[in-house]
């Protein structure tokens, strides 16, 4: 039976977190707020009314900055600019090709909007590669709570009738490791997004990739044998 690896897309997928620093700085700059602490946000993006990204603002307006700031972040992706495009990082298509290739069904569950998703998707030509997807979007029209609960990824395992056991969940996140685990999915943590290895472990990760995108290949065949 077909074995399924679902993937996060920014910091995973995408080399976004360059972008992700730009447009923060250009947001802060315009609306007259100090220049946050990034690495704040990075870690903090994912519960923002409990950290403090340093705007100088309450914790309410902080979250209302942060998603602000994400929709222009989304705004500049689809722009068609090369320099606003998020690139994939090194390696992705081609290990994509090669678990598609050896008979796994992949997806994707990203925070994104399905518009900004879809764009990088077709930009990039890897589309054609997942057989389905779960975005910022289903939280509304499903009804499915965001991450790090599992709604998104067990609609996914039983639109494509995988079990837990038969899943992987990639993410660079705590909570797509957090994801993961809720749904009883293997987890895996790469390093080269969002969170570090430490915060990734304590989230609940499986298995951490450190190096190389081809490496959640090697990983892949030792989760499933």
């Amino acid at each position: 039976m077909s074995k399924l690896v679902v993937f996060d897309v920014d910091g995973t997928l995408l080399d976004s977190m360059g972008l992700l620093e730009r447009v923060v700085e250009e947001y802060s700059r315009k609306r007259g707020l100090p220049q946050p602490d990034i690495e704040a946000i990075k870690h903090g993006y994912g519960a923002p009314d409990q950290h403090d990204f340093g705007w100088g603002v309450s914790r309410q307006e902080q979250v209302e900055h942060l998603y602000a700031a994400f929709d222009l972040m989304d705004r500049h992706a689809v722009s068609g600019l090369p320099h606003l495009t998020p690139q994939l990082f090194a390696g992705v298509e081609e290990s994509l090709v090669h678990l598609k290739d050896t008979g796994h069904t992949l997806a994707i569950i990203t925070s994104k909007s399905e518009g900004p998703l879809l764009h990088a998707l077709e930009y990039h030509s890897v589309g054609r590669l997942f057989s389905t997807y779960r975005s910022a979007d289903d939280v509304q029209s499903r009804g499915e709570r965001e991450k790090p609960e599992p709604d998104m990824l067990h609609s996914v395992m039983r639109e494509l009738r995988v079990a837990p056991e038969e899943t992987a969940m990639v993410g660079d996140s705590t909570m797509d490791m957090r994801m993961g685990r809720a749904a009883r999915a293997n987890t895996i943590g790469v390093t080269w997004g969002a969170h570090l290895k430490e915060y990734l472990l304590e989230a609940g990760a499986h298995h951490i990739v450190e190096r190389k995108f081809d490496d959640i290949v090697l990983t892949v065949k030792k989760i499933f044998g």
